[in-house]
């Protein structure tokens, strides 16, 4: 089956199967891109050795970004605005605004990237925030039951809303499902959107389409529209660790926020 084929039906894509382009102090691996069948939002793997530095890319192309550092420790600048960064650090730039991520800590960061256009006329905010990370638990989702009728879930998972329209971000969602021993986070699909997201720490499984399949820290799932998937930790017992996954649809989906009583509408965080 074909890399394009696996990516317009949905795939898992384990971190064993990237393959990295050598760019010097970079090595980039691009496993969701439209070349590749996706829709509506690229994924990008940077591997940035120490004292290299990632910059924005595509010259000309107005990209909205998220980032999140997986591994290692540096600094990024969004803008004029500035953060240092550790595992678990994550960063937004809004459409036309330049980044970087430098690795000037004397460690290898792994860094994972959610690219997606803005159509004109969206509605943008001022001042978004720019900076935040996985385990922010500022606002959340609870008890979500998912809207597929053949799954049932009696311990669902948290997930926090680290870019979200109540944070300024206008297309992209940055979520973090916390799975601890036990816990699921309900089977659903997004109607009008695509989801990539990404394994942070812990092994569980992964639901697609149909089929559940391991996944672990490391590992991307890409998500068509319309189809169906979610996450669940079935670890239990002594020495059973929490399963926690990162990524979100594009575009948003305001179900997601109207389920948790937040509101869906694009704004900046201070309003």
């Amino acid at each position: 089956m074909t890399a394009t084929k696996l990516l317009t039906t949905g795939a898992v894509i384990k971190w064993s199967e990237l393959t990295f382009e050598d760019r010097g102090q970079l090595l980039v691996a691009i496993p969701v891109s439209e070349e590749k069948g996706a829709t509506l939002v690229k994924g990008i793997v940077v591997r940035i050795k120490p004292g290299g530095t990632w910059t924005s890319c595509e010259k000309g192309k107005a990209q909205e970004v998220v980032g999140v550092i997986w591994k290692g420790k540096g600094s990024a600048r969004v803008g004029e605005e500035r953060s240092s960064l550790v595992p678990s650090s994550a960063l937004y730039a809004p459409s036309g605004v330049e980044y970087e991520v430098t690795a000037d800590q004397g460690e290898e960061i792994t860094l994972y990237i959610w690219q997606s256009i803005l159509p004109e006329g969206s509605v943008v905010a001022s001042k978004p925030k720019l900076f935040n990370s996985l385990y922010n638990e500022e606002t959340q989702l609870k008890g979500f039951t998912g809207n597929d009728p053949s799954q049932k879930i009696e311990n669902p998972a948290n997930m926090n809303f680290l870019f979200w329209p109540g944070t300024g971000s206008a297309r992209l969602s940055l979520h973090c499902g916390i799975q601890q021993p036990g816990q699921s986070f309900a089977v659903h699909k997004h109607p009008h959107s695509s989801e990539l997201f990404i394994g942070v720490e812990g092994k569980g499984e992964i639901y697609l389409d149909g089929e559940w399949h391991p996944f672990e820290a490391g590992d991307l799932l890409y998500v068509p529209q319309g189809i169906f998937h979610g996450t669940r930790n079935l670890n239990t017992g002594e020495g059973a660790a929490r399963f926690v996954t990162t990524g979100g649809p594009t575009p948003f989906d305001a179900s997601f926020y109207t389920f948790a009583g937040v509101s869906p509408e694009v704004r900046n965080p201070s309003e």
